[in-house]
């Protein structure tokens, strides 16, 4: 009876220094901890650039061989200077400043992959003057390239109502 009250008191302590981060992880926990805070990282610089409107600093951020799969025709992007294109063109049609609001992130990495999923609102005021705003889903998928998180695969979606064929552009979260 003793060792079960012993053994259940060593488990209690451990428990406790865990919670309160008096334990240290292991070294891969540590190492996924450092790579998720570099993604959400990238995430902020991303955010920054589009908000900006700099189709460069946005490129900067992605692998040559990027495939990317958007909101508007084609059905794929595949290569940075398709996907710069497709950048380019939504840019044009913004007059101020985007604003990109991020809901229900996920960030999560292993060894040289990584990956975030969420909701985004990206508003701005369109050229005829019009405001914009529309939530959208997306996942993003890195790399490490040369000691940076590069990202070598977007997907971006609306829910579509299959019976009528019309995107939900309404909803959200």
């Amino acid at each position: 009876m003793k060792a079960l009250g012993f053994f259940i008191l060593s488990v209690a302590i451990t428990a406790s220094l865990a919670v309160n981060g008096q334990i240290e992880s292991s070294p891969a926990t540590q190492g996924e901890a450092a790579a998720e805070q570099e993604i959400r990282g990238w995430l902020d610089h991303w955010r920054k650039a589009v908000s900006a409107k700099d189709v460069d600093r946005v490129m900067d951020l992605y692998t040559d061989d990027v495939v990317a799969y958007d909101l508007v025709p084609p059905l794929q992007y595949v290569g940075k200077p398709a996907y710069r294109g497709d950048w380019q063109q939504f840019f044009s049609q913004y007059d101020s400043d985007l604003h990109i609001e991020t809901r229900d992130l996920h960030v999560g990495a292993t060894g040289e992959f990584g990956y975030a999923t969420g909701l985004q609102m990206i508003s701005g005021t369109r050229k005829h003057g019009g405001k914009s705003g529309v939530w959208v889903r997306f996942t993003s998928l890195y790399r490490k390239v040369n000691g940076k998180w590069l990202d070598f695969h977007d997907h971006v979606s609306v829910p579509v109502d299959i019976e009528y064929g019309k995107a939900l552009l309404d909803l959200k979260p």
